[in-house]
């Protein structure tokens, strides 16, 4: 099978610092297509380049809105690049901007907020005079909260805890309102976890270490009541906003085929990833799925 292409950029584009985010990035126009693009290098020890690929093409199975990344090098250094979604002239608008704008006191520049609810981004999404993704369009989906379920839905299934209030948005461009597609999933799928761990789990019969119980640990930004929820917890909070909307993303993880999953992973050149953490992250994605589906059962017979 043909291996995922490491696009090349050339030393002297680099030209402006992305300020947001901990890790080295920086914007580039594309010589060849004239697109800006952002240049992004995943922590030293970590799969967090590999994992913003692998569940690019995840998101194009599910049909879900979001950022493409592409496997990149510059000045040796391997990470990834995205083509902006922000259109020339538009503007991207973050979650916490949104949240500050119906809360004086909000506290913008933190991320652990016990203000930040999904409650309050539903009312947002739902109230928002604002159109689905720019490029996009689903006959199920007529508000934006109804695709950003779809976000709620993939964080758990990869185990994303990092849907922070910057990790979406809106794009405001030619006097409309779009809602940005999903980004940065760089903590996804266990990608942070050493090969050692990864194997201790994969191998142990304590049913207290092994992957089951590493999924059902992963939280999100989100409180409820004063307590961060975990993505599962979250995608069932969504559930319980919209119970249609929800079924109808629960369905289309139902025919996803992990098979189809396993072969995104066998395109990415060996070098880059190890079968150990192909390993964990399939079994990621199959215990996610398992808990999702189930939450699909229960729905049904409510």
């Amino acid at each position: 099978m043909e291996k995922f292409t490491i696009f090349k950029i050339p030393f002297h584009k680099y030209e402006s610092i992305e300020q947001l985010g901990t890790k080295r990035k920086f914007w580039f126009i594309d010589d060849t297509d004239d697109k800006l693009k952002l240049f992004k290098i995943g922590r030293e020890g970590t799969g967090e380049n590999w994992v913003e690929v692998v569940v690019s093409h995840i998101c194009e199975l599910l049909d879900i809105p979001h950022a493409k990344y592409e496997f990149a090098i510059w000045d040796g250094q391997l990470g990834t690049i995205s083509k902006s979604f922000v259109p020339e002239n538009g503007r991207l608008i973050h979650g916490n901007e949104l949240l500050a704008k119906i809360d004086k006191n909000y506290p913008i520049n933190e991320y652990k907020v016990r203000d930040y609810s999904l409650r309050t981004v539903s009312i947002i999404m739902k109230h928002a005079s604002a159109s689905l993704p720019l490029g996009y369009s689903n006959e199920m989906c007529s508000s934006c909260f109804d695709v950003f379920i779809s976000y709620i839905m993939l964080d758990c299934l990869i185990s994303n805890g990092d849907r922070h209030h910057e990790n979406w948005g809106f794009i405001v461009y030619e006097s409309k309102v779009y809602l940005a597609p999903t980004y940065d999933h760089a903590s996804g799928l266990g990608c942070r976890e050493s090969d050692e761990i990864k194997t201790k789990r994969l191998q142990t019969k304590d049913q207290n270490y092994q992957v089951k119980s590493f999924v059902k640990r992963a939280r999100t930004p989100f409180f409820n009541k004063d307590k961060m929820v975990t993505t599962l917890e979250a995608f069932e909070l969504c559930a319980n906003y919209d119970k249609t909307i929800a079924l109808y993303w629960l369905n289309k993880l139902e025919v996803l085929d992990l098979e189809n999953v396993r072969n995104i992973f066998v395109k990415i050149p060996s070098d880059l990833i190890s079968l150990t953490s192909i390993e964990f992250a399939m079994k990621v994605l199959e215990e996610n799925k398992m808990r999702l589906l189930e939450v699909k059962e229960a729905l049904l017979n409510d």
